[in-house]
Formats: structure tokens, C-alpha cells, sequence
């Protein structure tokens, strides 16, 4: 029996078709096939998270950057990149309708105040690095453990103390990451080509990146490089992307990350931007 691409799994299963905020899943499904194999102790990981910076933007306050859902598609399971493409179109109609579906609490001397989440303050992640699921869960269970002894001491900030699962599993999850990819965000787009190009000079190819509204996320495969060039990698490239934004009069215009998500490609992000995904070129 021949085994079906996941493009072509997706069009004889008619899920092949743009559906609430995921307005290009054939660069979706482009991505997904990308993403390194699992093992049977790691997931692929999609969040759908408050933006915190878009709270400020709309409501005039900063909170925090806040996990309203969370899914792992572990690798023990038949065919989990289907099973990831499937849970990012859920999150993609979740999110299109996310202001009759979620709200913001902001905790005030008053009590709490309520703030609808219109799509623009929320995004659809994934993590282009498998995450071990066993640690990650290990960890939360311990957390939450930890939490519940801690509000029987003090049960009057038992609201406080006692630790969301869901939540906490995410921020696990990206912390108990392998390390496939490591990722260089550039917050603007008339210097993507220069860091590409330095890239470029020590990989000998143009990897795989992910546009953003200001610019884009170069994504490299750092668990692939040969001794020396990683030798050379690590030792010069952040100091020289660090120099580089310095010289630009923004230290965050370029930034090296090595835990991080990724806005999940093809499905809108920050309003009507669709981040597309390219792969490396070689």
C-alpha cells in the first residue's frame, strides 16, 4: 500500500481547506512535513496564547503572556503529523471566534475585571522542537504537588499558590525541548537579507524561515551541524547578531533564541497577517 503525503491525506479527507483563522493550510501542511520525526517519549506542541503585548495595544494595561489552551500529539500515535494538522485547524476556528469564546480576568483592589480577547490579541503557536512529554508532565505533576502542600499551609492564598496544569505543562513542555532548531528573530524586515546572509556564510545555505509582520524567524538546524562549524556557530554567531543589533540602536532588533514557538504558519497571527513558511535552500 503507498503510504499518502500529508497534503494529499488532508484533500481525500476534504480537511483540506482554509477554516476559521488558518487561511493557508497548504503552507501549513508545508510546515508540518518539515518538523523533525518524533520518538515515542516526545510531542509536537501547539498553544494558543494571549498576546500580552496586543492587551496593552487594545486595553491600555500589559499582562502577561497567558496559555488558554494547550495540545501534545505524542509519538506513540498512528500518524502524528496528521494529528497536529487536525489540532492547529481547531485552534484556528478557536481562535477566528476567540472574542465569544475567551475573556481576560485583571485582577484589581476591586475584584476582577473582564476583557473580551478579539482574535488580534490571540495566536496560534507551535514549536518547531519535539518536547518530551514525560519529563514535562513529571515536572507539572511535581509543581502542582508542591502547590496543593503549599495551600494547605496558607489555604487563605490558596488561590494564588495552587498551580494551573494546563499552564504549566506548556511552559514545561517548551523548557524539556530537543534541541533540533535553534531560532535568530529579526524585528525588521530591511535587515532580514544582511543576517541571512551571515547565516548563510557559516551554514554554506539559506535555511528554513517563517515571515512575521515586522520581519521574519530564521529557524537553524543546529543538532545537524558538523563539529567545527558548530564549534565556529556558537562561539561567534550570537556575539556577531548581538554586534549587529547594538549598531542598529535596538538590542532586541535581533535576538538569538533557543526556547521559543513559533506563530503557527499559514494561520492568521497580530490581526490579518498570514506568517508563511519557507524551507532552506540548499
Amino acid at each position: 500500500m503507498v503510504e499518502l503525503s500529508l497534503v494529499d491525506t488532508a484533500r481525500s479527507l476534504g480537511v483540506d481547506r482554509p477554516i476559521g483563522a488558518m487561511a493557508a493550510p497548504e503552507n501549513t501542511i508545508m510546515f508540518i512535513e518539515w518538523l523533525p520525526d518524533l520518538e515515542w517519549f516526545e510531542a509536537y506542541a501547539a498553544l494558543l496564547l494571549v498576546r500580552s503585548k496586543g492587551l496593552k495595544e487594545r486595553y491600555g494595561f500589559k499582562g502577561s503572556d497567558h496559555c488558554l489552551r494547550i495540545d501534545l500529539v505524542p509519538g506513540y500515535l498512528e500518524d502524528p503529523r496528521l494529528r497536529l494538522y487536525l489540532v492547529l485547524r481547531r485552534m484556528a476556528v478557536l481562535a477566528a471566534e476567540s472574542d465569544q469564546l475567551f475573556l481576560y480576568g485583571r485582577h484589581t483592589d476591586g475584584g476582577v475585571e473582564w476583557y473580551r480577547l478579539p482574535p488580534p490579541l490571540v495566536s496560534v503557536m507551535v514549536s518547531p522542537n519535539p518536547v518530551n512529554w514525560v519529563k514535562a508532565g513529571t515536572d507539572t505533576v511535581r509543581e502542582f504537588v508542591d502547590s496543593l502542600y503549599g495551600a494547605v499551609l496558607n489555604p487563605d492564598k490558596a488561590g494564588g499558590i495552587v498551580r494551573r496544569l494546563d499552564v504549566r505543562l506548556g511552559a514545561n513542555a517548551m523548557r524539556r525541548a530537543r534541541h533540533v532548531y535553534h531560532m535568530i528573530d529579526v524585528d525588521d524586515r530591511s535587515l532580514f537579507r544582511e543576517v541571512m546572509d551571515v547565516v548563510q556564510e557559516y551554514l554554506g545555505y539559506r535555511p528554513a524561515y517563517v515571515t512575521t509582520p515586522n520581519g521574519g524567524h530564521i529557524l537553524v538546524w543546529v543538532s545537524g551541524l558538523d563539529r567545527d562549524t558548530a564549534k565556529k556557530w556558537f562561539s561567534e554567531v550570537p556575539m556577531r547578531l548581538g554586534e549587529m543589533a547594538e549598531s542598529h540602536g535596538d538590542p532586541k532588533v535581533i535576538e538569538y533564541k533557543k526556547v521559543f514557538q513559533e506563530p503557527a504558519p499559514g494561520i492568521r497571527y497580530r490581526g490579518d497577517f498570514v506568517p508563511r513558511f519557507h524551507p532552506e535552500e540548499r
